[in-house]
């Protein structure tokens, strides 16, 4: 697209943005917001107080356009995850696609430090419990706390003593029926997901603020023998916010390099 092509938000073509599943793992997607400075979060260590309407009308149209929304364990403690809420009009839309209305919660945690009666779990759809991506060691050495969240939770070992990813959207696509998995954090998780080149798109909102102090970039971690080509999709700009598409140029990695 031509980057200048600068338009207004409309969460309607965030919904009809296309997202295709591969055969054998979901698209996922990122959604950060920081500071024009580059912080995620604010002076109270929140990515909230970086947010605005708008901000938070696109956190709910991508909700909408995921069928598993993701986040790490130390995100969900800090941001006291909940049930996702959307609109009347967005479950009818997931429903008229032979959809849930809500897409389904997952935490991915190495140590199972979660707490069972935590929001994430006690308001989550008796259907569709959260999922769990964790490690066969942390289920037997925390083989107490696993069996507490067994009973609220759907629980899926997938490596040994760290997250295969590979392996974790294998399961969340083959067994779970994922199309579109959210990540929404933190930055440690994407940039796990980044090292293993498994980010499809990123969609990045640039609040009209400086942070400053000492917070997280949006990707922490990655180990790359390169940068990963990235392709601009689409701007919106509202209340000088900037909302951003980023998609994988793939295409990219197999051109001639410069003489």
């Amino acid at each position: 697209m031509d980057p200048t092509s600068v338009r207004p938000f409309d969460p309607a073509a965030v919904l009809d943005e296309h997202r295709p599943p591969f055969a054998d793992r979901p698209w996922v997607l990122a959604n950060f917001v920081s500071s024009a400075d580059g912080a995620v979060t604010g002076p109270d260590d929140r990515s909230g107080s970086l947010s605005g309407p708008a901000d938070r009308l696109l956190f709910q149209a991508l909700r909408a356009a995921a069928d598993v929304v993701l986040a790490g364990a130390g995100t969900i403690r800090a941001e006291n995850y909940g049930r996702p809420r959307l609109t009347d009009e967005q479950q009818a839309a997931r429903r008229a696609q032979g959809r849930p209305p809500l897409p389904r919660l997952a935490v991915v945690t190495a140590s199972l430090r979660l707490d069972p009666a935590a929001r994430f779990f006690a308001e989550a759809d008796p259907d569709q419990p959260p999922i769990v991506l964790t490690t066969t060691s942390a289920m037997a050495t925390a083989a107490d706390r696993a069996e507490e969240l067994a009973g609220v939770a759907a629980l899926h070992p997938v490596g040994e003593t760290a997250v295969d990813w590979g392996r974790a959207l294998r399961l969340l696509h083959r067994e779970l029926g994922t199309g579109v998995l959210l990540a929404e954090g933190g930055p440690t998780v994407v940039g796990q997901l980044v090292t293993a080149d498994l980010l499809d798109e990123l969609c990045l909102t640039v609040a009209p603020v400086i942070a400053g102090g000492d917070a997280a970039r949006i990707v922490v971690g990655a180990r790359l023998e390169a940068a990963l080509p990235q392709r601009l999709e689409r701007v919106f700009a509202t209340d000088d916010f900037l909302f951003m598409r980023y998609l994988r140029d793939r295409a990219a990695d197999s051109a001639p390099a410069d003489d």
